[in-house]
């Protein structure tokens, strides 16, 4: 994504398709987001703005890794691929995970012995 491309989605802020996160989340509230998401047409969440549209930045060391391994693995079932990647902006960096809809819906997050399914 260009950084052209990443600044109008910060500008034009959330929406059924959007979601802004700083990336102190906790693993569970990322994956219910990416669930809801995925259950309805997909979408891209920020890791590193605020829901205001502040760009804080990206601050937990090996987020990908986190995001990839912890998030999507360990909580959402069925499997999703996401795209990753970090783009800099403002001296700072923000992490965009896109995906599209699912094609194995609904897609739930495995928690505490327990399956549920989010809806956007």
């Amino acid at each position: 994504m260009l950084k052209e491309n990443l600044l109008e989605i910060i500008k034009n802020g959330e929406n059924s398709g959007v979601e802004f996160k700083l990336d102190n989340i906790r693993p569970e509230q990322l994956a219910k987001e990416i669930v809801a998401l995925a259950n309805l047409q997909g979408g891209i969440i920020l890791l590193g703005v605020s829901d205001d549209g502040k760009i804080q930045g990206i601050e937990r060391e090996n987020l990908e890794e986190w995001v990839m391994d912890t998030v999507f693995s360990r909580y959402i079932h069925p499997m999703i691929l996401p795209f990753y990647e970090e783009i800099s902006i403002e001296n700072k960096k923000v992490a965009v995970i896109s995906f599209s809809t699912g094609i194995s819906k609904p897609y739930v997050v495995r928690n505490n012995d327990r399956e549920e399914v989010y809806i956007r």
